[in-house]
């Protein structure tokens, strides 16, 4: 179980504004599940940078830069969400890439489980973040895990087998989610996102 957002600090800062997005944490033996199956990878896979474990987690919505007075007001509405949410499972499902075939710019692996309750999520909280002035993405939600970004062309073409043969040692990572995440980002910072409210699911039944 992961802390309430009540434990969290104030999400009030200087009036300078913050990067923000809202997501989906792995618990931490999700994380370790993970950072064994990216080590396997990373030889058949020689991507420039591999994703921070911790930072590793399924977009719901994107802010970008956001004001403290904003986040604050956000982060209401997002506990008052969470409080009427269900928890859910989810797993990582296969991997893929999005960018140039030769070259791709990420690699991801697919999230499987409980879709429909991921989806209707969020929908919930795109909308949520819509009322306080940031609109939902135009294209389709497809939920993923980012691993890693930049492939080495260095290494030779970019061969789509090798993501046939990267199914993880053990089986795929799976965990229960029970909460949802207000991000900060920090460039040049690894891991390089910080958790800056926590809503927890079913606090409010």
């Amino acid at each position: 179980m992961h802390p309430s957002e009540h434990s969290t600090k104030t999400l009030s800062t200087p009036s300078d504004k913050q990067r923000l997005f809202v997501g989906i944490q792995l618990p931490p033996e999700a994380q370790r599940e993970l950072a064994l199956w990216m080590g396997s990878l990373q030889e058949a896979l020689p991507f420039q940078k591999w994703t921070h474990p911790q930072d590793v987690h399924v977009t719901l919505s994107f802010l970008g830069d956001t004001s403290a007075e904003t986040a604050d007001a956000l982060a209401g509405e997002l506990r008052q969400l969470a409080a009427a949410a269900l928890p859910l499972t989810l797993h990582a499902d296969g991997l893929g890439v999005f960018g140039p075939p030769a070259a791709p710019s990420v690699l991801w692996a697919g999230v499987a489980g409980d879709l429909d309750a991921l989806a209707a999520l969020q929908r919930a909280v795109a909308g949520a973040c819509a009322r306080h002035g940031f609109p939902a993405e135009a294209r389709a939600y497809r939920p993923h895990l980012t691993l890693a970004r930049r492939y080495r062309l260095a290494a030779g073409p970019f061969s789509r087998a090798a993501l046939a043969a990267g199914a993880p040692p053990g089986g795929q990572p799976a965990w229960r989610v029970e909460d949802i995440v207000l991000y900060r980002s920090h460039l040049g910072r690894s891991p390089a996102y910080e958790p800056i409210g926590v809503f927890t699911f079913g606090s409010g039944v």
